[in-house]
C-alpha cells in the first residue's frame, strides 16, 4: 500500500442508465467499509452521500457516473452476502416493476423491529437510494426512484 492513496479491490459490475445505455465496467471497493467493519460493498458506495462514483471502463480509463442517473447496477452473486442477511433478518420474494416496463423477481431481507414486519413498512421506512434484490445468480442494486410498484411473491 502507498502512503498516498488506499489500494481497493475490483468489483466487476454492468450500470445501466436513464438513457438506457449499460456500462461495464468496475467498481473500487475499499478493504473496510464505512458503517461495519466490513469489506466496503457496491450498495454502500451506491447509497452513500456523495452524488458521483468512479466507474473502471479499464485500466487506463475511468468515468464518473451520476448515481441519481442509474437505474439499476447488476453484480455477481456473493453467497456471503446471503448469509450474512439471512442471520440477520427475514426473505421475502418480491417482483419489482420498473417505470420503464422492466421488472425483476428476486429476494430481499425485511430488517424490521418485530412489530412492523410487513414489506409496505420495510419500503416505506428504509431510506437508502438503492434497494438490493437478491437472485440465484446476480444482485441487483435498484435505485428506488425508477421503482413503479413492487408484488410479494411469498
Amino acid at each position: 500500500m502507498s502512503d498516498y492513496r488506499i489500494e481497493k479491490s475490483r468489483c466487476p459490475v454492468v450500470v445501466t442508465t436513464h438513457s438506457g445505455e449499460t456500462i461495464t465496467g468496475e467498481m473500487f471497493l475499499q478493504p473496510f467499509g464505512r458503517h461495519d467493519g466490513g469489506m466496503e460493498r457496491p450498495q454502500d458506495i451506491l447509497n452513500g452521500d456523495e452524488p458521483f462514483f468512479p466507474l473502471a471502463l479499464s485500466e487506463e480509463e475511468t468515468v464518473l457516473i451520476a448515481k441519481e442517473q442509474v437505474v439499476e447496477v447488476s453484480l455477481g452473486f456473493a453467497p456471503e452476502d446471503a448469509v450474512e442477511y439471512e442471520m440477520l433478518a427475514r426473505p421475502t420474494v418480491i417482483e419489482v416493476r420498473l417505470v420503464n416496463g422492466t421488472t425483476h423477481a428476486g429476494a430481499i431481507f425485511l430488517q424490521l423491529p418485530l412489530e412492523r414486519p410487513r414489506l409496505l413498512d420495510f419500503l416505506n421506512r428504509d431510506v437508502q437510494r438503492f434497494l438490493t434484490l437478491h437472485g440465484t445468480e446476480r444482485r441487483l442494486l435498484i435505485n428506488r426512484r425508477v421503482i413503479e410498484r413492487v408484488r410479494p411473491l411469498d
